[in-house]
């Protein structure tokens, strides 16, 4: 061919190269047809491949080719200074070789697995006779590599053939920088529409009403996804599609990871070291209030996906917020309610409040406290659950009203029936609510058959809670009759009962300071409390059984009274009780 048509070739190609940036419909089709345009132009060249640099993960990779298997190319990333084209891009050097035996030399310092796959994917399976490579470059910025090659064709690639490519080189640069900025700006155009329109939807989801169920599922973009939503506890609260294979496991990961999540970022979860979802916190104002969870083929997300979960994590926290002022101000209500009741001012509307929840005309009322050995109830969320939850426990044969009260729960039934009228058919509910709740305590107060007695159950109930002695706790249900004469005690005035303490006990209470008379009260109370057994009064303060039988002789010298005798008993007992009442402070009125 005429240098003449070589050069008017070579410049049409220039001019194509220019004009593929408006014609083709996407970067690798425009790289792709650059890379046919320039091997077209040169006479002696039958393959070649384009390779861009990877910022992100630092390797260059094929991104088109020519006479090169794709399916095999693609799985090929060349490291900075591998091979000869990542010797190109790392010395920043052009590099034209005509002798087999010089680029098997240039390729050998080519990691096996990244050699095997050049091979196998070039369509003659051997090495080219003829190879030059030049650098892409724009601004001083390298942006990639462009290799072209001779496997059949007779002759090599001349010094007027590398300026060419070289030339070229720049303009394949500028064309691929203003085409991926193009083409960005397009992808922008696009997640910003997508973006916006799932945001509505969000919001539409939101002011429609359609609850936390709807705004869930509305996050699941691919049909294998599964979205979560688990409280500030990493407890399940919502997931679509339902769901409960893999729950225990992320609700595990979510309390591991609760400080790594206080950063409002999408982490990464990982399942025998594979990613397996992502997670993203629901914080607000009181701090994280739930977590929101996402698995399947959508994970990692993009940014698209990233955006709707923050947004749809900022919609939950504002109905997180909502909820916890309508649970705030129903609690206040119920506060209110339990006062009026036990002040006994049943006004028309208390009346009608009661029997609206079915509580007239029940036959008999009960109080009952509630208190977890293990939790407290002060999470607001959990107060309408429980309700429900104690509900349809009783709800057979009682109606149900919570009334939370700091670390425990003030649960009034009322009797449907009056044959239920029994603490044993309480008790045997209540065997039904531990089933529920395994880590409760229960006491009971005592049935009473009119609305105007609520306060003397309530007092049982509340009483026997505080009172119960430590040595019972391993048990976890009590009924007022657990109080006994403990009951009719707590209305004695102060300054009577001071007197009744010092009259009964004074001689061992006359010098608090004094380690032996501490000692002494300790015995009594530790001996009384275990029903005068004296091994067992010696294991619960660690002592000899000999140095307790030696106290227990004292005592009864310094008090004058003989434990035998059941007034004196009775006496010592009352004036135990009056004392540890006076230690706690909480003589005079009850709160209610």
């Amino acid at each position: 061919m005429s240098n003449e048509n070589n050069m008017e070739r070579r410049l049409n190609t220039f001019i194509q190269v220019s004009k593929n940036i408006t014609t083709n419909d996407s970067l690798k089709e425009l790289i792709q047809q650059i890379i046919e345009d320039v091997i077209g132009a040169i006479d002696k060249a039958d393959a070649g491949f384009l390779l861009l640099w990877n910022e992100e993960n630092q390797y260059l990779e094929i991104e088109a080719a020519v006479n090169f298997k794709e399916d095999i190319y693609l799985q090929n990333k060349l490291l900075e200074g591998e091979g000869i084209s990542g010797t190109v891009f790392a010395e920043g050097r052009s590099m034209l070789i005509n002798t087999i035996d010089e680029i098997e030399k240039a390729m050998s310092n080519m990691r096996n697995k990244t050699l095997q796959y050049y091979l196998k994917s070039t369509v003659h399976a051997l090495m080219p006779v003829s190879c030059m490579s030049v650098l892409l470059v724009y601004q001083q910025q390298k942006i990639g590599v462009l290799t072209i090659d001779n496997f059949k064709n007779e002759g090599f690639f001349t010094e007027e053939d590398l300026r060419f490519l070289e030339a070229i080189g720049s303009q394949i640069a500028i064309s691929i920088v203003n085409a991926r900025a193009f083409y960005e700006k397009q992808q922008r155009a696009l997640q910003l529409e997508t973006i916006l329109k799932l945001h509505n939807q969000l919001n539409e989801t939101v002011l429609e009403g359609n609850g936390m169920q709807s705004l869930v599922k509305s996050l699941a973009r691919n049909p294998n996804d599964c979205i979560y939503y688990f409280d500030s506890l990493g407890r399940l609260d919502i997931s679509h599609p339902t769901s409960s294979g893999d729950v225990s496991f992320l609700s595990d990961w979510l309390r591991e990871n609760r400080k790594v999540l206080q950063i409002q970022q999408l982490q990464k979860i990982y399942k025998r070291e594979e990613l397996f979802g992502q997670a993203l916190s629901v914080q607000s104002s009181f701090g994280t209030i739930g977590y929101l969870v996402i698995t399947g083929k959508s994970v990692p997300l993009d940014i698209v996906g990233e955006l709707s979960f923050q947004h749809a994590a900022s919609i939950i926290a504002i109905e997180q917020i909502k909820l916890q002022e309508q649970l705030k101000s129903r609690q206040a209500e119920k506060e209110a309610l339990l006062k009026d009741i036990l002040n006994l001012n049943l006004t028309t509307e208390v009346q009608g409040y009661l029997k609206k929840q079915e509580m007239i005309p029940s036959k008999y009322f009960v109080f009952l406290v509630i208190k977890s050995k293990q939790h407290s109830f002060e999470e607001l969320t959990q107060f309408h659950l429980l309700e429900e939850g104690m509900r349809q426990v009783f709800k057979k044969e009682f109606s149900v009203m919570i009334f939370p009260n700091r670390n425990k729960l003030f649960l009034l039934l009322g009797a449907k029936k009056e044959d239920s009228g029994n603490v044993q058919v309480v008790r045997q509910y209540i065997e039904r609510l531990q089933a529920s709740y395994k880590d409760i305590l229960v006491y009971i107060g005592r049935p009473v058959y009119s609305m105007r007695h609520l306060p003397i159950s309530y007092k049982d109930a509340e009483l026997l809670e505080k009172e119960m002695d430590p040595i019972q706790k391993e048990e976890s249900v009590f009924d007022f009759q657990a109080l006994g004469y403990k009951r009719y005690l707590f209305n004695v005035p102060e300054e009577e009962a001071e007197y009744f303490v010092e009259n009964i006990l004074g001689p061992i209470l006359s010098q608090v300071n004094n380690r032996t008379k501490n000692e002494w009260l300790s015995t009594l109370q530790s001996y009384l409390y275990s029903n005068k057994n004296v091994s067992k009064t010696a294991e619960i303060m660690h002592l000899h059984q000999n140095t307790v039988y030696y106290r227990i002789q004292q005592i009864q010298e310094k008090l004058n009274c003989d434990f035998d005798n059941l007034d004196h008993l009775t006496n010592l007992k009352v004036a135990l009780f009056l004392y540890e009442r006076q230690e706690q402070g909480t003589m005079g009125n009850e709160e209610y």
